[in-house]
């Protein structure tokens, strides 16, 4: 008799655990084809509106904030600039931004960015910290940004910035020669916090869900990661990990090809900053 109702005891229980077995693999199966079902959503949604990312990577990995100082230059390495001599510097000091000539104006010797490269490696205090960002010709400038890790520390463009935060700007004078440049840097940079982030495609999603930014008929061309901070302060700094979205809208053969830039966190895909809209003449 008691064998009989162990026996049972046994059935019953093996019966609860088979359920409760079942309920977890249909809501672990549920929740599988709800994200297939999100993400085919997104991808169609982008496919309807006529707009391409490309090969960007889907992965998402791991990185960190960092932080930095603004670098005060010493009157003692700006007199050891040879052939060049400052302009206006202030009596007192910090330094924290500095503006060169060159004595006698600089010639392009093989092409533009090649000399430029050349001029800020050889001629610039620790020039070797800066990368290549853009060359604007609109403006005769030339514009390098430092680097950390070899990922880029973006600045903010806009007139009314104050970017003296980690850039080197080259200037040209109307017969295309280098004749002075202005100068900022961060030191003391440090890696504060390591966290999980979006992936490229994570952060393009982010901009497309948004209703103000990217529009049908668009195309993603550059996603690049880097770091970036909103509220520049005096001194100390903390630059976030971000991607930089270089979006083209529009076509040559329409003759209304347009490019946007946005900044978009890479921690959670906030949109930190969304550049003028652009018209490149071919």
């Amino acid at each position: 008799m008691d064998w009989n109702r162990t026996q049972t005891i046994f059935i019953v229980v093996f019966l609860v655990l088979d359920i409760f077995l079942a309920i977890q693999y249909f809501l672990k199966h549920e929740n599988n084809q709800f994200t297939v079902l999100e993400k085919s959503s997104f991808e169609e949604d982008m496919k309807t509106d006529h707009i391409s990312y490309g090969g960007l990577s889907k992965e998402s990995q791991t990185g960190s904030s960092i932080s930095a100082q603004k670098r005060i230059f010493k009157q003692s390495e700006i007199n050891s600039l040879k052939g060049q001599k400052p302009l206006d510097l202030p009596k007192k000091e910090p330094l924290t931004e500095i503006e060169i000539t060159f004595e006698k104006p600089i010639p392009i010797k093989t092409d533009l960015e090649t000399t430029a490269k050349e001029i800020v490696n050889n001629q610039v205090i620790d020039g070797s910290k800066y990368k290549l960002w853009k060359v604007d010709q609109l403006k005769n400038r030339i514009i390098f940004f430092q680097a950390y890790k070899g990922k880029f520390i973006f600045q903010d463009q806009k007139e009314s910035a104050n970017n003296d935060m980690g850039e080197v700007v080259l200037f040209l004078n109307k017969n295309n020669e280098f004749v002075s440049y202005k100068q900022s840097m961060l030191q003391k940079i440090k890696e504060v916090k390591t966290e999980n982030l979006i992936s490229a495609v994570g952060a393009v999603e982010a901009l497309y869900y948004h209703p103000d930014y990217l529009k049908p008929n668009s195309k993603i061309k550059n996603a690049e990661l880097g770091y970036y901070t909103q509220y520049p302060l005096a001194s100390a700094q903390i630059f976030v990990p971000v991607w930089r979205i270089e979006v083209q809208r529009g076509t040559k053969e329409k003759d209304n090809l347009m490019y946007e830039e946005f900044i978009v966190d890479a921690r959670d895909g906030a949109v930190l900053q969304s550049k003028d809209k652009k018209e490149k003449s071919e």
